[in-house]
């Protein structure tokens, strides 16, 4: 900090320091102010002062796409590593404190909204301490902002002193760079504490590092009042005319600016949009009143959730709000209506008559709410104290998140949201009661750890928004207003300019700290409101007593234990009366009001969570809880690895959409009609009941039966009243949506496809969702937008497989016919029960809606006086045939997979599915003829519906379960002409089966290519994820024997100890046995999980997004709660991966990443061509006008994507990202050492034969017993089988005979090693000779080696003898019996060559010539052989060769043995499997590529 500051600081802050000191010296550890500072207390960060980007710095000429490194090849790209969570700082914290790094500065951040500030500066200080690496990649300026804003604004005065300490240790300390918030709060602060001259010392510092006033107003930390304030110092300064007024003239200037380009922002979308905006109002907008004006009359479903969705509806028929203003509204109202309506029902409770629009359910709920606030309130206060006297510890943990919310809107979260679950827990299946499933046990309950993890997460996101809409001020706004604008204009398409704003984006780092609970604390906070729910929540209940019926008041919801698959579960039971109201009465959805479509264009996606509505800041990846692809898409987005992706999405969610009002009208008359009719239910479900057949107590067939036809008539019914309320919801928003234009804002997936953020109603619904919807641009229809038109109007009708000339003639054939269900789609006559007369052609459609909607457009256009200038506002489909096979048979180069699925040039269309029923009905005839009985029932019944899903889901990887799934609903889907079901429903899952099992051997049979490609990426996953780095094994191997010796020396300590009759204290424990320490208290679980894969699939899409895969064997956690214990799975610790889900899985993922990779780039140069666009996964819309040219950058889009190598590219990643990975092998070893016995018989054949002959003998008794029964056998039994043993003995002996005869002694000097790979029977051959030879040898070396030993010990032992008897003799002749000496003594003896003075010389000659003939021995008979035999086979590679091997052991032709055996080999991947000779280029040629 500049001497400038430091010293005025010191003046300022000695007269304004408060009384009470909140953190000492020692605590902070840095300089007191009040001592000499160095001039160099810290090096200024040089940076360029730029005021602001100015599109005109951009390149005159925009920049090439595709130049700008959009495909790139993966030996080109830096890969973004893969973490080992077990090696992680973040996991180290969590193992020691059981919370993770955010989760503990989430403590922080709750004890600064709280008050207590010492506190909270006590947690971060230790934290760095303690655990600096974790700090170090967790912690930013953020954390840093939260800190000095908390002190800044504490009550009762601000804590300037303590700021600027603060100031000073994040920079000196920490290495903490200030930004514009860190600045923007400073100054504000000294001007709200009248250090106007502090205040602007620290601007000219701000200015000095290179930030702006811009970017200072541009701070979420600075309200529109504090603005005022800083502009109002500002003002007095100048007037003052002191050394500052220069600097200050400056800051009124900028501000004066900043207002004026918001103004003029305001007035250009009042222009263009025609809706006002009064950006001073946005920040007060969830407070304004509504007036609404009367909307069509719509018969909607009598329910809760209905009702809560047209509250929350009502601000869009206001006259007051338009635009940007009414998009803030409803972003903020999500639980705020809900609330005030629980509110005024019960300020009219007393009076009946205003009453009389409340229904039952909503009356009760309305109750609860006083009750339920009560105890809220009262628990929070409880909290208050434990926080101030930390007295119960277990309450101040989750206290300090508790009372950050209102007690009242905390309630009304509870019961909404309670409520919502109850009622979709009641489609409950119907089984039969001996079959213990959970979700038959529950009996319309609720699962207690979902309850309570969804209130938990509620009341969090409830939390995380009050604070996000407090912190924001008119600049910030309008700021986000500005990207918005600079989005519609095409301008951000521009890669040059988009990456330019993301990096002052990055630069201004604007973002807010935003908290995580701990997992103790979600499941705490969670079950209190379930208990506080199940006490306050009572409804009125009916009873008898002495004849009388009385009512009393009984609880709602009740709290019980059940055992289901040999486990406890905790549920939360709804009383039945709730029950049937929630059947009646309620929705399985409420609408969040922050997820409806938009009304403006949402904010650019320049960073990964920076995009989308308005007020709410979510990343823009659903990550399925998954670290570490979060922290792959932040360090992404940090290093400008997502602008293409961005951009994409960017240009989904700029599409401006309206409602098709003439469509709208045909919904409404349907759906107040109550009658079922293109896919909206009835209003009843009119099926009958099954009945019970007659002899159901005793035939369990038909009992059987019956309980399956019960449990589908009853899952009906429970669809049929979802499908009505669900419908109503759709209807809803397209009413309140008539007059307005709507935006779907857009995110994605982890694979990178792309899905509309409003959930309830986009064009990714139902075919009314998609009928209802149209561009809200018009453009004239021209010749060739009339063309397209018509052939989408034959699409929607199911005649997508005639060549277009064809379609264009179905529809020309049947004009009149559209012109009729234009005029008059839904005729009364329809609506009424008994209507039997002609239908309107459009209900013929497959999709009638949209062609209801096609049928309009294109009479319209007929009767206008030119259809060539009509301006229509439809979108126009283009379909790809079967994407994922497409995608396939472009990266194998299969010309016949190609041809089949439209990529190559055909004069008609050619249909996949008709293909695959071809093939699939050949081999259920094959079947048939052979009398199966599946195949007999399916004769001649098959359709291509029934094949279709299966087909198109196949390459996505739908397993053979799923496939008999989907093919016995459609199955149970087919009807004879009376309307009954062709096929029995005790039949239909066992012909889905059959069924799924012939279509997918028709898929391999017409896509061999397909199946290769497919084949090479499971197995490649497989291997990936059951791979361990080398540091992870290395470390896995030291845990074990770290762990093995200190229980070594922990059992010796405790002997010793108790030898000693002394007792071990505590740090003993833990210096001998680390387990023992609390710290480390998962130790345990991280040796488990040593061992055990943990690395996932990953790779890296054609435009640079890293996908990871999330499926994981999580670790599970055990809470003690007041309702129940809860075991909760545990994101936080490191979790083994699911091998076989990352198998099965990847193939489909990865293709699903091309095809998002194809439609992103397809988006952005339809946007840049100006071209209106949307899609729907691999389904492509525009303006009729418009088709040929979208058609054109379809096909350029796929060729330029896949003439990119995509397979090598994978290839060349896997083995770059896991180049030092093992991988654990099964191993069958060729194993010659036990086979011989030491006279060199076979044990292996022995035994072998021996078990062999033994089979042989048992079956051939058995069947002379049988034959002698019968009669057939001459002879007892008893002779029958000792025969049998007699022959079976000697085949042993003749089988071990001629196997032994057939292995010689080889000389293993002259051995050449045979390569197994080459001549594998050969190397197995050679490896029994050299054992054999071994064998032998050894047994005769020992042989023979005992017999010299034995002979030269004799010959020793003669001679000494001989020699004592010669001494006591004197002479030879005087000896009565001499010792028969060998005959070479003896001729020593004889030539003097030996005597009684040089016999032990003589003796140490004849041990030499021993020796000589024992090294002689070995030479002769080699014992050992120094070459390596290695004969091992893998089962994935060599599978062929190990049967090989097995039959010639079996055979007698070996004597050696596989041996089962695992080891860990270095990670390899199968070669590619080898390209046809498809054309891509073809594709652009093709007609039907996309049509």
């Amino acid at each position: 900090m500049s001497q400038q500051v430091l010293r005025l600081a010191h003046v300022c802050g000695r007269q304004l320091r408060p009384s009470v000191r909140l953190v000492t010296t020692a605590a902070v550890g840095s300089t007191r102010l009040g001592q000499t500072a160095s001039p160099n207390t810290r090096s200024l960060t040089q940076r360029a002062a730029v005021q602001s980007l100015q599109l005109a710095e951009a390149p005159k000429q925009q920049d090439n796409y595709y130049n700008d490194n959009m495909l790139l090849v993966s030996s080109q790209r830096n890969l973004l590593p893969l973490t080992d969570m077990r090696k992680s700082a973040d996991f180290l914290h969590y193992s020691h404190t059981g919370k993770t790094v955010t989760e503990q500065l989430s403590i922080m951040q709750s004890c600064l909204a709280n008050g207590y500030t010492e506190q909270a500066q006590r947690i971060l200080v230790g934290m760095y301490q303690l655990y600096p690496q974790a700090m170090h990649e967790v912690v930013d300026v953020t954390i840093h902002n939260e800190i000095l804003y908390g002190l800044l604004t504490a009550k009762p005065r601000a804590l300037v002193q303590e700021v600027l300490e603060w100031y000073e240790i994040m920079e000196n300390r920490y290495g903490i760079v200030p930004n514009s918030n860190t600045f923007a709060i400073l100054i504000n602060g000294f001007v709200n504490n009248n250090m106007q001259n502090v205040a602007l010392a620290l601007m000219q510092e701000m200015l000095r590092n290179g930030h702006t006033i811009h970017g200072m107003l541009l701070s979420n930390y600075l309200s529109d009042e504090d603005i005022r304030k800083i502009e109002a110092m500002a003002k007095d300064v100048v007037k003052q005319g002191n050394e500052n007024s220069e600097l200050a003239a400056m800051l009124l200037k900028e501000v004066k600016k900043a207002e004026e380009n918001v103004n003029a922002l305001a007035d250009e979308v009042d222009r263009s949009e025609g809706s006002f905006v009064d950006i001073d109002s946005i920040s007060e907008i969830s407070k304004s009143g509504s007036t609404a004006t009367k909307r069509a009359e719509l018969d909607s479903t009598n329910v809760a959730g209905i009702k809560q969705l047209r509250s929350t509806l009502e601000s869009l028929y206001s006259n007051e709000l338009r635009g940007y203003n009414l998009q803030v509204r409803l972003e903020n109202d999500t639980y705020d209506a809900a609330l005030e309506r629980y509110r005024e029902i019960n300020s009219k409770r007393n009076d009946p008559l205003l009453m009389g629009d409340v229904g039952k359910l909503k009356l009760l709920s309305a109750s609860w709410l006083l009750k339920l606030e009560t105890l809220i309130a009262e628990e929070q206060q409880r909290c208050k104290v434990a926080l101030n006297d930390q007295n119960d510890r277990e309450r101040a943990a989750y206290g300090r998140f508790f009372i950050q919310l209102d007690a009242s809107k905390m309630a009304t979260i509870v019961i909404l949201e309670t409520l919502r679950l109850s009622a979709a827990s009641q489609r409950e299946s119907y089984e039969p009661e001996n079959v213990g499933m959970l979700k038959n046990k529950l009996n319309g309950g609720l699962v207690s750890t979902t309850l309570i993890n969804k209130l938990s997460s509620a009341i969090h996101k409830e939390i995380r928004f009050e604070q996000i809409k407090k912190r924001s001020n008119r600049h910030v706004f309008g700021h986000r207003l500005s990207l918005a604008r600079l989005a519609t204009s095409g301008k951000l398409f521009n890669m040059t300019i988009r990456r330019a704003k993301m990096r002052e984006h990055q630069q201004q780092n604007s973002d807010l700290f935003l908290d995580e609970w701990s997992t103790e604390n979600r499941i705490r906070i969670g079950s209190l409101l379930v208990s506080m729910l199940i006490e306050s929540a009572r409804l009125p209940e009916k009873y008898i007593e002495s004849g009388i019926e009385k009512e009393r008041m009984v609880p709602a919801f009740k709290h019980d234990l059940i055992f289901a698959k040999g486990r406890r579960h905790g549920v939360v039971i709804a009383h039945s009366n709730l029950i049937e109201m929630l059947t009646n009465n309620f929705s399985t959805e409420v609408v969040n009001s922050r997820h409806l479509p938009m009304l403006v264009p949402p904010r650019p996606w320049l960073t990964y969570n920076s995009g989308g509505y308005l007020t709410d800041d979510e990343p823009c990846m659903r990550t399925k809880h998954d670290p570490e692809q979060m922290r792959l898409l932040r360090t992404a987005s940090n290093e400008d690895r997502l602008s293409t992706m961005l951009a994409g999405l960017d240009a989904l969610g700029m599409t401006k959409w309206a409602i098709n009002r003439q469509v709208f009208e045909s919904v409404r008359k349907v759906w107040n009609s109550g009658c079922e009719l293109a896919e909206i239910p009835a209003k009843s479900y009119d099926a009958p009941e099954p009945t019970k057949p007659a002899d159901y107590d005793t035939n369990k067939a038909a009992q059987a039966k019956y309980w399956m036809e019960m449990r589908e008539w009853r899952n009906g019914r429970a669809n049929q009243h979802s499908q009505r309320c669900d419908c109503n919801y759709k209807i809803e928003i397209a009413q309140a949506f008539l007059d307005h234009p709507m935006y779907f804002p857009h995110n994605m997936d982890f694979r990178g496809r792309a899905y509309p953020i409003p959930p309830h109603f986009n064009h990714l619904g139902n075919d009314m969702c998609r009928g209802l919807l149209v561009f809200h641009e018009g453009r004239p229809l021209t010749e060739k937008g009339l063309y397209w038109l018509k052939i989408h109007l034959a699409n929607l009708f199911g005649k997508d497989k005639l060549s277009h000339n064809e379609r264009i003639q179905f529809v020309e054939d049947n004009l009149e016919g559209i012109a009729a269900s234009a005029d008059n789609p839904v005729p009364d006559s329809l609506l009424s029960s008994n209507h039997s007369g002609d239908r309107p052609l459009w209900l013929s459609a497959e999709s009638p809606w949209q062609a209801l909607a096609a049928c309009i457009e294109l009479t319209a256009a007929m009767r206008s006086p030119n259809p060539a200038e009509f301006v229509s506002h439809l979108h126009i489909h283009q379909d790809g045939t079967c994407n994922g096979l497409q995608h396939y048979a472009a990266m194998g180069r299969d010309r016949k997979g190609a041809e089949g699925v439209n990529l190559a040039m055909s004069d008609r269309p050619q249909d996949v599915y008709s293909g695959i029923l071809r093939v699939a009905e050949r081999l259920v005839n094959e079947d048939a003829k052979r009398g199966v009985e599946e195949a007999l029932l399916l004769q001649n019944r098959l359709t291509r519906k029934i094949v279709k899903q299966t087909v198109m889901t196949n390459v996505y990887g739908v397993t053979l379960i799923g496939a008999k799934e989907q093919i016995s609903a459609r199955l149970r889907e087919v009807k004879d002409e009376n309307g009954q079901h062709v096929f029995d429903i005790t039949k239909v899952h066992a012909l889905g089966l059959y069924m799924a099992r012939k279509i997918f051997a028709s898929l391999g049979e017409m896509f061999t290519q397909a199946q290769e490609i497919q084949n090479w990426l499971n197995e490649s996953a497989r291997r990936i994820s059951s791979s361990m780095s080398r540091t992870a094994l290395a470390e896995a191997v030291k845990m074990a024997a770290s762990t093995k010796s200190s229980a070594a020396a922990m059992r010796h300590a405790v002997k010793d100890a108790s030898q000693g009759a002394t007792e071990m204290d505590h740090d003993q424990e833990t210096e001998i046995h680390p387990d023992c320490e609390p710290g480390l208290r998962k130790r345990k679980q991280l040796e488990k999980l040593a061992e055990k894969p943990m690395t996932p699939v990953a790779w890296t899409t054609p435009l640079g997004l890293t996908v990871v895969q999330p499926y994981r064997k999580l670790a599970s956690r055990r809470i003690i709660t007041n309702l129940q214990t809860i075991n909760i799975r545990d994101l936080n610790m490191p979790s083994q991966v699911n091998s076989q889900k990352q198998k099965t899985a990847f193939p489909p993922n990865f293709v699903h990443s091309l095809d998002a990779s194809h439609m992103v780039m397809s988006a952005i140069e339809c946007k840049i061509a100006g071209l209106v666009f949307s899609s729907v996964h691999d389904s492509y819309w525009t303006h009729a006008c418009d088709v040929d040219k979208m058609n054109s950058i379809l096909r350029e889009q796929f060729v330029k994507l896949h003439k990119t190598p995509i397979m090598e590219n994978l290839k060349a990643e896997f083995e770059q990202r896991y180049k030092d990975h093992m991988l654990p092998m099964v191993v069958w070893e060729y194993a010659t050492s036990f086979s011989f016995n030491r006279d060199g018989t076979l044990k292996s054949e022995k035994r072998r034969l021996a078990k062999s002959a033994r089979e042989k003998r048992d079956k051939q008794i058995e069947s002379d017993l049988a034959r002698y029964q019968l009669g057939d056998f001459e002879g007892d039994a008893e002779a029958a089988a000792s025969e049998v043993n007699e022959l079976a003995k000697k085949q042993i002996e003749a089988n071990e005979a001629k196997l032994s005869e057939s292995f010689e002694p080889i000389d293993l000097s002259a051995v050449e090693l045979i390569d197994p790979k080459k001549d594998l029977e050969g190397a197995a051959r050679q490896a029994d000779l050299i054992a054999y030879s071994l064998r032998v040898n050894r047994t005769r070396v020992k042989k023979e080696r005992a017999e010299i030993l034995k002979t030269y010990r004799s010959r020793i032992n003669k001679l000494r003898k001989f020699f004592k008897q010669l001494s006591s003799a004197q002479d030879v002749s005087n000896i009565r019996r001499p010792v028969a000496v060998a005959p070479a003594d003896v001729e020593a003896v004889r030539e003097n060559r030996v005597t009684s003075a040089t016999l032990e010389t003589y003796i140490e000659s004849v041990i030499q010539e021993k020796e000589a003939l024992l090294n002689e021995l070995e030479t002769k008979y080699p014992t050992s052989f120094d070459k390596t035999i290695d004969i091992k086979l893998f089962p994935t590679e060599d599978g062929v060769q190990i049967q090989k091997l097995e039959q010639l052991i079996s055979q007698g032709k070996l004597a050696g043995r596989l041996v089962k055996t695992h080891q860990f080999v270095e990670l390899k991947f199968q070669d590619l499997p080898a390209r046809g000779d498809f054309d891509i280029d073809d594709v652009l040629r093709s007609p039907y590529f996309f049509s």
